[in-house]
């Protein structure tokens, strides 16, 4: 009987011991998704490396000290649509995950990278954008997440000003918004209606991003350097956005892309 309470014990440590070490419960994983556009034509931008980095966590005073921890990267297909799986991250470990994470440190959120060769990888740079749908019935909230900064220097000031210190997000009230925002049935703009609704992970929703394209050769130059240096210190697990960022030809599943041409 003893025998048999501390295999039921073990069994009980070996299944919760992912939780309690890496800092996501079980099942732990999610899926994002989304489509990447051109900000200006709206049209699906293919072969574009959407990339997800996490943050490998430990506990510190006052706050814990995060650096770069495991890296997926997928290319967007015809449609522009793309599709990664991992763990959700813990930016909230807990009391017992601290301590632990002394010794083995957790996995916080990941961050979301775009890149394609002639567009700048940010949304937030003038002329890009990014919406997501969102749907709380709890609050009977259905409509489009709009984060757009504006064209000009003048409008993205404004939008600062507004929305900068705010902790919330630019809401668009409307039905069916992921259906919208897959078959592009949205112009991207704000309208008089916008509403405040307060901040949360937007990982999780279907996002539609816009990427602003860089035309000239300084731009071009600009928008590879805006990648992160965390996320060059991956290379071994994001050789697709490593070659498109050294102007090689890549391919995955029988598509091949040059961005020397892009």
């Amino acid at each position: 009987m003893n025998s048999f309470k501390w295999s039921k014990g073990l069994i009980l440590v070996l299944i919760l011991a992912p939780a309690l070490l890496f800092g996501f419960d079980l099942p732990g994983y999610m899926t994002m998704h989304g489509k990447v556009i051109d900000a200006d034509t709206l049209e699906p931008i293919e072969g574009a490396v959407v990339y997800a980095v996490w943050r490998k966590c430990r506990p510190g005073i006052g706050s814990g000290s995060c650096g770069t921890g495991p890296a997926k990267e997928v290319l967007t297909d015809a449609e522009g649509e793309w599709r990664i799986t991992g763990p959700k991250g813990n930016d909230d470990p807990g009391y017992i995950r601290s301590i632990i994470g002394y010794l083995i440190s957790w996995i916080g959120s990941p961050r979301i990278g775009y890149y394609k060769a002639g567009y700048f990888p940010h949304f937030t740079v003038l002329g890009g954008f990014a919406a997501y749908a969102y749907v709380n019935k709890a609050e009977d909230l259905e409509g489009i997440i709009l984060y757009r900064m504006g064209d000009t220097e003048e409008e993205k000031r404004r939008f600062l000003d507004k929305w900068g210190d705010c902790h919330c997000y630019p809401f668009i009230p409307t039905k069916n918004p992921e259906e919208k925002l897959h078959i592009l049935d949205f112009d991207f703009q704000y309208p008089t209606d916008v509403k405040r609704i307060p901040s949360f992970n937007v990982r999780t929703l279907y996002g539609v991003i816009g990427l602003k394209r860089a035309v000239t050769p300084a731009e071009k130059r600009e928008a590879r350097g805006l990648v992160p240096s965390m996320v060059t210190l991956k290379s071994r697990e994001l050789p697709l956005l490593m070659k498109a960022l050294e102007n090689q030809p890549y391919s995955i599943e029988g598509r091949r892309y040059n961005d020397v041409q892009g």
